[in-house]
């Protein structure tokens, strides 16, 4: 075996999640595996709410978002799951809206896959819970990252 190994696939391992999943249910799961420093690549679809439920807020919804069970707004901000694993110093880390950047999302994939040590793309993602209609989904990616409100990055440690 050891004579062809050099001949075989790579193995790719790719956990992909929500972000109910990723800042909240899961969060002490997910922060364990980025501490780990293994080979693991993470995407975070986030919609900033739990879309399996209906649009509930959860520690990935912004200050002031009006969603179920806040209909007064937000009070705390969101979980800044990007700077937390860009602490750890050794995981890749990529914000991306693939509506308003293609390349960036594109980048950011193959830039995690091929990078040594673990990697958390966290993937801004719309939602009909947002109030929008689904047909402008990719304009709203768009208008997010125009506006400022979401930032695109890519951390190669």
């Amino acid at each position: 075996m050891l004579a062809v190994a050099d001949h075989l696939v790579k193995r790719s391992v790719w956990l992909i999640g929500g972000d109910g999943w990723a800042y909240d249910i899961g969060s002490s799961g997910l922060d364990h595996v980025l501490s780990t420093g293994r080979n693991v690549n993470v995407l975070v679809l986030d919609t900033e709410v739990y879309s399996n439920t209906g649009g509930q807020m959860s520690k990935a919804t912004p200050t002031a978002a009006i969603a179920k069970f806040v209909a007064a707004g937000k009070k705390v901000g969101k979980k800044d799951l990007a700077m937390q694993a860009i602490s750890y110093g050794n995981v890749y880390v990529a914000q991306i809206a693939m509506g308003a950047n293609p390349q960036q999302t594109l980048l950011a994939l193959r830039e995690a896959e091929a990078y040594k040590g673990p990697s958390l793309i966290l993937a801004y993602s719309h939602c009909i819970a947002h109030g929008i209609d689904m047909e402008q989904g990719l304009t709203q990616q768009q208008l997010a990252v125009s506006s400022g409100y979401l930032p695109l990055i890519r951390y190669n440690p």
